[in-house]
Order: structure tokens, then sequence, then C-alpha cells
């Protein structure tokens, strides 16, 4: 399908070849998600290590863990989620750092939901009147 050139005007410049596109967003997505389980492994043995020595371990190492991760692990992975989805909506080559990012996040943000809730149903047992949570 042509379409009309006003008169006068230059002949329109014809379509440029665009060869596959670079992961550029896939492996950001994939970075962004292999970090948040960097950080998480290192939260883990972070929390770990400053209640093991505790007489009475209060907070837990996994509530501690839930507290402290949750955030930067959330963050992370929602980023890296979207960064995966604009990357399959680039349709870069190869394909697999962006579907790999997608896939391996919503693993980790249902990480933060438990946690989220570990978290509040920890302060909800221990809110209530002395010894309610062991302590």
């Amino acid at each position: 399908m042509t379409f009309p050139v006003a008169p006068g005007a230059p002949p329109p410049l014809p379509a440029v070849p665009r060869g596959p596109r670079r992961p550029i967003f896939g492996g950001i997505g994939f970075g962004l998600i292999v970090l948040a389980a960097l950080a998480a492994g290192a939260i883990v043995i972070y929390a770990y290590a400053q209640t093991r020595d505790a007489f009475l371990q209060g907070p837990p190492w996994w509530a501690l863990t839930a507290q402290l991760a949750a955030t930067p692990v959330g963050i992370l992975c929602f980023l890296g989620l979207v960064a995966g989805i604009v990357g399959v909506a680039r349709r870069e080559e190869p394909g697999w750092p962006a579907i790999s990012a997608m896939i391996v996040a919503l693993p980790g943000l249902g990480y933060v939901a438990f946690a989220a809730f570990i978290w509040f149903t920890v302060t909800t047992a221990c809110s209530g009147p002395s010894g309610a949570c062991g302590i």
C-alpha cells in the first residue's frame, strides 16, 4: 500500500530494517531477581547470627528475617517483574532472561506476602497479655 505524497515533497524514506533486539531489559530484570535472592540469603545468615547465642530467641531468626528481608526482596522482585514484562513486550532476543525474571519474581513476591503474614501473626500473638508469645 502506498500513501499519496504532497506535490513538491521529498519521497518517503524506506523503513529501516531492524535486527533482533538485545536483551537489555531482560538482563536487567534477571539481574535484579538474582540480587533479590542474594539479599534474602544474606539477610537469613545475618538474622541467624544475631539470634544464635540468645538465651531466649526473641524474635526468632525467621521473624527477624521476615522483617528485614521483606522490603528489599519485594522492591527488587517487583522491579525485576516490570523489567521482564518490558523485555517480553520489546521482543528481545534471546528471550530467556526476561521470561526467567517474570517467572522467578512471582515466588519472591509470594515470599514477601508470607513474610508479612508471619510478622503480622507474631506481632498479633505478642500483643496480648504478658507471656502470650512465650517470652
